[in-house]
């Protein structure tokens, strides 16, 4: 039989395993491209711990044009790759950096840090 310190024990596990899981594995936001300027969607993403918003939801058959801007210091965050697309970008803390896509294909284009530890997602819809 538990005693009420040991049940406290299990339940406050119990607790943090699913916050853990929620917040790794739970739904995430996903963001709309805002404009359409010079036939270009544009998107401005945010590096700062992790990529802000980390859900990017474009128009399929249009140009998209990713504004980043890096306000994290840290070595990962340096480098922006879209693998899928061949894209890799250096990122200077404080400087907007533009990058111009091409009209993309349906589907869901991951981009990471040059470690691959900041993760985030390109989603191309109809």
């Amino acid at each position: 039989m538990l005693d009420t310190t040991e049940v406290m024990v299990v339940a406050s596990s119990l607790v943090a395993a699913a916050a853990t899981a929620l917040f790794f594995f739970g739904p995430r936001k996903r963001t709309r491209a805002k404009s359409e300027t010079g036939g270009a969607q544009q998107v401005d993403l945010m590096v700062d711990g992790g990529y802000r918003p980390d859900r990017i939801v474009v128009r399929a058959g249009m140009p998209v044009k990713l504004n980043v801007l890096r306000t994290d210091r840290s070595a990962c965050s340096e480098q922006f790759v879209l693998g899928d697309l061949g894209v890799s970008r250096t990122l200077p803390t404080g400087r907007v950096v533009s990058i111009d896509l091409p009209a993309l294909k349906e589907g869901a284009y991951d981009f990471t840090c040059g470690m691959n530890m900041l993760r985030g997602r390109l989603i191309a819809e109809s």
